[in-house]
């Protein structure tokens, strides 16, 4: 018999590959809002641990640029709910056809009026964020 206690609502959300991706993935959407288009094209966010986001950058030049604009995208993307304190380049080339796998889109619907009034009502703000995320993905794949 465990003597370990159950596992909190909170620990399960953070275990979610989905909704624990806050802790280790910025989409690919959020990136963009984040840097804008342009710039989007040419890097690409990869894991964020422990506040550092790794960011791949196509060249050395670029990432020196970038680094100039550290502060403004990890502002950004702290306003869009994502823990990240400071950013990091690792260059790598681009593959010369392409990426080697699909990018996935991972779509959120509005959430309904009556369901953001009921979250209000969810006193920790993180647990609160989690769930609208759940919901938000839910919803969207049911539209489809």
């Amino acid at each position: 018999m465990s003597s370990r206690r159950p596992w909190t609502l909170a620990e399960l959300l953070a275990g979610s590959p989905m909704l624990g991706a806050r802790t280790a993935y910025i989409s690919l959407a959020d990136w963009q809002r984040a840097v804008g288009s342009r710039l989007a094209q040419k890097t690409l966010p990869e894991r964020l641990t422990e506040g550092v986001l790794t960011v791949r950058v196509p060249s050395s030049t670029w990432a020196q640029e970038l680094s100039l604009l550290s502060d403004v995208v990890a502002e950004r993307l702290r306003a869009s709910g994502h823990a990240v304190q400071r950013l990091r380049f690792q260059v790598h080339a681009a593959p010369a056809q392409g990426p080697s796998q699909p990018v996935t889109t991972v779509r959120r619907a509005e959430i309904p009026a009556r369901l953001r009034q009921s979250l209000e009502l969810v006193e920790d703000p993180e647990l609160r964020r989690a769930i609208a995320e759940a919901a938000a993905y839910s919803l969207a794949r049911q539209t489809r």
